[in-house]
């Protein structure tokens, strides 16, 4: 089993902190060969040379806040066909952890959904997650397996065989599939900003009902669980 993991909204206060994960559900070699195809024939389009967003596109790859529309609609259309969930925990940053800082929320975080995903996934052998990096986070993803596991343990109240966390550091242009929760987390965080509006007419709900299937849960640290594959919002 293999995720994708990435944050968004951090050095950012206004924004909402988001962490998000996504499990391909099918040959993950395979989609990353796709996305990274997209990418080399976008790269490609001598129509939008000297454009900065584009430039920095093909300096380090997809990127949902900053691509251009001529590369985040071709994105957007091949996520249609990826199958894949995602796990989604967000925070307006007005909850009791409000008082922590912006580094240790993204910690507790990570422990938190990677704790729950370890039980998720009780019965596999290993479990294995793609992180952008994160300078601030460094040292803190070198511990994440063990601190992971034990928030598992916690939740659970007692001991039992989880699958061993293997995490791995990358960039963007180096795990170009990280792409796709990036894109999901904007969604997101625009709809939150919307405070969360389920009025059809605005077109930032339109864009959550768009992403709301591949979601298995969006959870909020102030409101729990606002989203489910069992009890959607729309």
């Amino acid at each position: 089993m293999k995720l994708y993991m990435d944050e968004s909204g951090n050095g950012n206060p206004s924004q909402p902190l988001i962490l998000g994960a996504v499990e391909i559900d099918e040959d993950f070699e395979d989609v990353d060969k796709r996305v990274v195809e997209l990418y080399r024939n976008l790269s490609a389009r001598r129509s939008l040379m000297g454009l900065a967003s584009f430039e920095k596109f093909r300096e380090h790859g997809f990127h949902a806040s900053t691509d251009p529309v001529e590369v985040s609609v071709p994105f957007s259309d091949l996520m249609q066909d990826i199958h894949f969930r995602a796990y989604v925990y967000v925070t307006d940053r007005s909850s009791a952890y409000a008082g922590y800082s912006e580094k240790e929320q993204l910690e507790y975080m990570y422990e938190t959904m990677l704790g729950d995903l370890l039980l998720r996934f009780r019965n596999l052998d290993q479990l294995s997650c793609v992180v952008e990096e994160n300078e601030m986070l460094k040292t803190f993803f070198g511990d994440l397996p063990t601190k992971a596991t034990r928030r598992a343990i916690e939740k659970l109240g007692r001991a039992l065989k989880l699958p061993q966390l293997e995490i791995t550091v990358a960039a963007k242009k180096q795990a170009m599939s990280m792409a796709i929760i990036d894109y999901l987390m904007l969604t997101v965080s625009r709809w939150i900003q919307a405070k969360y509006t389920t009025e059809p007419a605005n077109r930032v709900c339109r864009a959550l009902r768009e992403v709301e299937p591949y979601m298995s849960v969006l959870y909020s640290l102030e409101h729990g669980v606002i989203s489910s594959r069992k009890a959607p919002l729309h």
